[in-house]
């Protein structure tokens, strides 16, 4: 990538902010985050939207991100990968503070803390369901994370669900549900993150063969 080229939707890039305009700048000076969007301004300028990678408060959504999304311009960046590829997001959704949800939110504390290919995101969207959507729009590759058991096929109405949640965002050609089971028991969740890793491992790789 030519340095200061406008960076593609999913580039991972590190912060070298210039303008030095306030202390947030200099706080995120050198942190990796990456392109969620790219925006003209009325000025005439571009604006590049990043989100700070392991920031949990990315999971609430473009209208809801006050302080979690950050605008640079392109020559402030540093790309760290040769460009976007297929972007997947891996969303835990349901009542993730219910008590049979344990196993969603093990599965979620471990996917945080591993270091994802360029384009993964996970976010818990709990019950939001209008953010999900605005989220899902810009990504290829939909993984739903539930508390239904680990291996088992989804319910009737949440395969229903994951299969129309395309037509409502647009960009994105496939929603996967996927069950994280309901307890937080080691053996479980392994398998659990397992399973979400070879969907992962075969959505990029649609995009290597294609």
């Amino acid at each position: 990538m030519i340095p200061g080229a406008v960076p593609a939707t999913g580039t991972r890039v590190r912060l070298r902010p210039s303008r030095r305009a306030d202390i947030v700048d200099l706080a995120l000076a050198g942190k990796v985050a990456e392109v969620d969007a790219v925006e003209h301004g009325a000025d005439g300028r571009v604006y590049v939207v990043v989100s700070l990678l392991g920031d949990t408060a990315a999971d609430l959504g473009p209208m809801s991100q006050i302080g979690h999304r950050f605008f640079f311009a392109p020559e402030e960046l540093e790309p760290l990968s040769e460009g976007a590829g297929r972007r997947v997001l891996l969303a835990a959704v349901g009542d993730t503070s219910a008590p049979h949800e344990r196993g969603v939110r093990e599965v979620v504390r471990i996917l945080r803390g591993r270091c994802l290919p360029p384009g993964v995101r996970v976010a818990d969207f709990g019950i939001r369901r209008r953010d999900l959507l605005r989220t899902l729009a810009d990504f290829d590759v939909g993984v739903l994370l539930c508390g239904h058991p680990v291996g088992a096929a989804p319910p009737i109405g949440l395969a229903h669900w994951a299969a129309e949640l395309p037509s409502e965002a647009p960009g994105c050609s496939r929603v996967t549900a996927i069950g994280c089971g309901n307890s937080a028991e080691s053996g479980e969740v392994r398998e659990a993150v397992r399973n979400i890793m070879s969907i992962v491992d075969s959505a990029l790789r649609e995009e290597t063969d294609g």
